[in-house]
């Protein structure tokens, strides 16, 4: 029996966006620990351009783990069957500010939004309880 490949279609890619998003919660505990630092509970990332704000964020540790998303949504995004260009594609983390206890600053929210030239977006977002920091 050979192996089929799954044929992957525009509906997709509200899958590929949710996917992204966990991932990035995965391993986002520098991304929180600077939060903290800075008192500044939200980063943002363009997925194409890799731009990450605020600039405070923009070091190489995260740069390397919003390359990993970046990758894995154009990896995602090749496999359609029908390609479609992005105009954006945006990644939003928002982390709670608790008083950190035992390594967690409490809950975040990950979501991402990408949007096509045809005027679609599709969004999906990824909540991460108790999220851990990591300096």
């Amino acid at each position: 029996m050979a192996f089929e490949q799954k044929t992957l279609r525009r509906k997709n890619i509200q899958g590929f966006a949710r996917g992204i998003a966990q991932k990035f919660a995965c391993s986002a505990e520098h991304y929180a620990w600077l939060a903290w630092q800075t008192q500044c509970p939200q980063v943002r990332i363009d997925l194409l351009s890799l731009r990450i704000e605020p600039e405070a964020f923009d070091i190489e540790r995260n740069r390397i783990l919003a390359a990993m998303c970046q990758e894995t949504l154009l990896r995602n995004l090749a496999q359609l069957t029908v390609p479609i260009v992005l105009t954006s594609a945006s990644l939003c983390a928002r982390f709670g500010m608790n008083e950190p206890t035992a390594h967690h600053i409490g809950d975040a929210l990950f979501a991402v939004e990408l949007n096509d030239d045809q005027g679609k977006t599709w969004r999906a977002e990824y909540v991460q309880k108790n999220m851990l920091i990591a300096p």
